[in-house]
């Protein structure tokens, strides 16, 4: 069995206050800060890892919301 294709995220990194900010541009929510850059992008890689696998859990599950909004 091959091994399957490594998926590629486009990742944007932002320097804020004196830290760097990791974020999967594709993957709402799914950011992580570092020291440094590279701690941003090793922690990122992390958090998309757990994104994925929490996506995974939940691809079955549905969740139905209403909402009223008045004027």
């Amino acid at each position: 069995m091959t091994p399957p294709e490594a998926l590629r995220y486009r990742i944007a990194v932002h320097r804020i206050r004196g830290d760097y900010v990791a974020v999967a541009m594709t993957l709402p929510g799914c950011e992580s800060r570092g020291a440094t850059a590279v701690e941003a992008i090793e922690r990122v890689r992390s958090a998309i890892r757990a994104h994925l696998a929490t996506a995974r859990l939940l691809a079955g599950e549905r969740a139905v919301v209403e909402l009223e909004i008045s004027a």
